[in-house]
């Protein structure tokens, strides 16, 4: 099968695939060859692309995923490879949404969302370092 990802600015992956492990929203999500036709709202945490014998892993932050036929397609705000992340930069990173001021109810979803990313992207780093 096919497996697309595609952030704002560019096609990042583009491969075929035997397994493609998500994080969806409400949990870890396995598709395979010939699977059903779905839609699904990803999450923050690590995406498993089985490629034959090697597994690329990246750290996905938000989209959607459609599976159609045997294309995989996924639409992603942040997409980030295993190289690229550091738990130092992760850790950071939570340290800045947990010290973000929220006044109104808006900017406190903004917050607790923020801080709901940093933390899978703190546990995504630290599982590859």
């Amino acid at each position: 099968m096919k497996c697309i990802v595609v952030t704002p600015e560019k096609t990042e992956v583009e491969t075929e695939a035997v397994f493609v492990a998500i994080p969806l929203f409400d949990g870890e999500y396995g598709v395979a060859p010939l699977h059903t036709p779905m839609v699904g709202r990803i999450g923050a945490g690590e995406l498993r692309v089985k490629t034959g014998e090697e597994t690329d892993s990246y750290y996905i932050e938000g989209g959607f995923i459609e599976v159609s036929g045997d294309v995989v397609s996924i639409l992603t705000s942040r997409l980030v490879r295993k190289g690229d992340l550091s738990l130092a930069d992760s850790q950071e990173a939570l340290t800045a949404a947990r010290a973000r001021k929220a006044g109104d109810p808006d900017s406190m979803a903004e917050k607790f969302a923020a801080q709901r990313n940093a933390r899978a992207q703190v546990r995504v780093a630290r599982k590859w370092s």
